[in-house]
């Protein structure tokens, strides 16, 4: 049928529609929920199924409809309570039925520049907490407010009249088109009013803490005159004037953080309890080093909220959660310790590197290249006269020791192919670094042993248009995977192989006590809000350290050859499953679960079988390419 004779056909069975029709009795929608709040974006996508053949409206929109009756739509939406309304014509001419369904969403109203008509301060810095600072530290404070204004900041009993600059119009998060999108974010959702100060804290001491207070002024007739004059008639910003009329002249408001300067219980010596920590660049931010192991020592010298901040050098600021650590008794000295000797010991396995210290000092381990690996440990000195390489090993090709700063003590290792996997530990006060080497006979999956993680379980995933969920579809995946994989002889370790819960981090856990060559997670994608389905879909591939690249690189270049659907792309991602250092681990995304097109072909053996057998082929990819390097 053509569109405009379908269109006018659903336009008078619409019309047509009687107080008798049945109300929603065949329309179900999966996202989004009724009366659901959504993200702030001007346009978004609603999914779900009615009967196969209907015809289907939303708020006015025709909708195409798949054959096994799913749906998708990304259509504009408006800020405030807004309503999707579904309208479906289905039957024979004898018997038309109209259903109609209303889901009612909440739009939260995207952030935007005040217009100047007022004074107003909001969204005072985003603290997690109240802040201990000491000497030396850098304070930088930021606020929004009224723009085309002057800012600054006073501490009452410490400073007073800090300035803040406004700084250039900033645009607000956006982080689903920003990564998942196209990358445009619009212009619309630039903010004006952006204040910034900084202070750098002095010895001068505050005895009780001290509260944050923000001060906003109308700057004075001739400044606004003179700003106007400077500027050609083009370029006049005239909401400028607009700050004429505002009543008053000045606002200040306090916010809810307190600083202390120099507080007694700063520095302090903690230890980690944690059996597993992770350490941060900021409050909440990127990881600096994971895996950092229970009875590492640290020095803190400060807080933000439930964060502590350690001085892991002279030069290098570290991170952790309050809940992950221990105070040690004042007086107890952060951990120093002189390294004399480096021991390489091998087997069939892997090399192991032991470094003994005197306590358990933080580290971090960088792959400088595919051949090379750096670890850094804090607060050690070299005293390093020896380093016995273990000489039946033949992989590492050289070890070097340089003290980068003069509490900071680097480990190189040069090795004559690319790296594996590695695992770090502490034997005591003795830590090891094991370099895992590459199974034998590297260029064949017989004997390999591989890990398959079906994605989810007990939460189900993202949910298909007609209902399918993404952790039933990883779980078909996976065991086609399996079979495809033992064909060729690989013995196959599954995390889970029915619809038994699992958690997130129990996946590595059975992947590391099978002592798996290779760890692949399956999975099955959907989009966040505000980003078009139609354009961005596809297979995409995720690692984390640099050695699982191109196991990724390979599958996702024979997922693309085999299923002939569009490249997604390659990605970084923090992803729980891919964190593991033991091996080369990739997390897949197959195909996108909320499309009705891929979400029929994941119902299909016929495609599973197409997946699995692409997958097989990148690995074999992967590994013949290892054995060329």
């Amino acid at each position: 049928m053509r569109p405009f004779v379908r269109y006018l056909l659903l336009s008078f069975f619409i019309l047509c529609w009687t107080a008798g029709s049945a109300l929603s009795g065949s329309i179900n929608v999966i996202y989004p929920k009724p009366d659901g709040r959504i993200a702030a974006v001007d346009s978004t996508f609603i999914l779900g199924s009615v009967p196969s053949g209907a015809m289907l409206t939303i708020n006015g929109h025709e909708v195409d409809v798949h054959k096994d009756g799913g749906f998708i739509a990304f259509l504009p939406i408006r800020p405030g309570n807004f309503e999707f309304d579904l309208t479906a014509v289905y039957g024979t001419d004898d018997n038309i039925t109209v259903d109609r369904l209303t889901v009612p969403v909440n739009v939260p109203r995207p952030r935007k520049s005040f217009v100047c008509d007022s004074l107003r301060i909001v969204d005072k810095n985003g603290f997690m907490g109240n802040l201990s600072l000491s000497d030396g530290d850098f304070l930088t404070l930021e606020i929004q407010g009224t723009p085309g204004c002057r800012a600054y900041f006073s501490i009452p009993g410490y400073v007073d009249s800090v300035p803040m600059a406004e700084m250039p119009p900033r645009l607000q998060p956006y982080w689903g088109e920003s990564v998942f999108g196209e990358g445009a974010v619009p212009d619309s959702l630039k903010i004006r009013g952006h204040y910034a100060g900084f202070l750098n804290i002095d010895s001068r001491k505050l005895h009780d803490s001290a509260r944050i207070y923000y001060h906003l002024e109308t700057p004075e007739f001739e400044d606004i005159l003179n700003r106007l004059l400077d500027r050609p008639n083009s370029a006049i910003d005239y909401s400028t004037l607009e700050l004429l009329k505002i009543p008053g002249r000045e606002y200040i408001d306090s916010s809810n953080v307190f600083v202390k300067i120099n507080p007694p219980e700063f520095p302090r010596t903690v230890r980690f309890t944690d059996s597993v920590q992770i350490v941060r660049v900021g409050p909440r931010k990127g990881y600096l080093s994971i895996f950092q192991p229970e009875g590492v020592q640290a020095l803190a010298v400060g807080r933000e909220g439930d964060w502590i901040k350690l001085r892991l050098s002279q030069n290098h600021i570290g991170w952790v959660n309050k809940k992950s650590i221990e105070f040690l008794p004042p007086g107890w000295p952060p951990p120093k310790s002189y390294l004399r000797v480096v021991r390489g010991e091998a087997d069939q396995d892997k090399l192991t590197i032991e470094m003994a210290l005197a306590a358990r000092h933080p580290y971090r381990i960088e792959e400088d290249s595919p051949n090379v690996l750096k670890l850094y440990i804090y607060g050690v000195i070299s005293d390093t006269d020896w380093i016995r390489y273990d000489f039946e090993d033949k992989d590492l090709r050289l070890a070097q020791w340089s003290q980068i700063e003069p509490d900071v003590y680097c480990l190189k290792l040069h090795f004559n192919r690319a790296i594996w996997g590695y695992d770090t530990f502490y034997a005591g006060n003795t830590l090891k670094l094991q370099i895992n080497k590459p199974p034998q006979d590297i260029v064949r999956l017989k004997h390999k042993r591989i890990v398959i993680d079906p994605g989810h379980s007990p939460d189900p995933g993202a949910i298909g248009p007609t209902g399918l969920k993404e952790s039933e579809a990883n779980l078909y995946l996976a065991l086609e995977l399996k079979k495809e994989l033992e064909k060729k002889g690989a013995v196959v370790v599954m995390t889970r192989d029915d619809m038994s819960s699992l958690t997130l981090y129990d996946r590595p856990v059975i992947a590391n006590a099978a002592n798996a060559d290779l760890f692949i997670s399956i999975h099955n994608n959907a989009l966040p809000d505000g980003v078009n389905p139609f354009v961005n879909n596809g297979v995409s591939s995720y690692y984390y350290h640099p050695h699982s690249i191109e196991l990724a690189r390979a599958i996702q270049s024979e997922l693309l050859a085999g299923t002939g659907l569009k490249d997604y792309g390659l990605y970084h991602g923090n992803l729980a499953v891919n964190r593991p250092t033991q091996y080369p681990a990739v997390l897949l995304e197959c195909a996108f679960m909320i499309l009705p097109e891929q979400e029929a072909l994941l119902k299909t053996e016929k495609f599973r079988k197409k997946t699995a057998k692409s997958i097989r082929k990148g690995i074999e990819k992967f590994l013949k390419e290892y054995d060329r390097e």
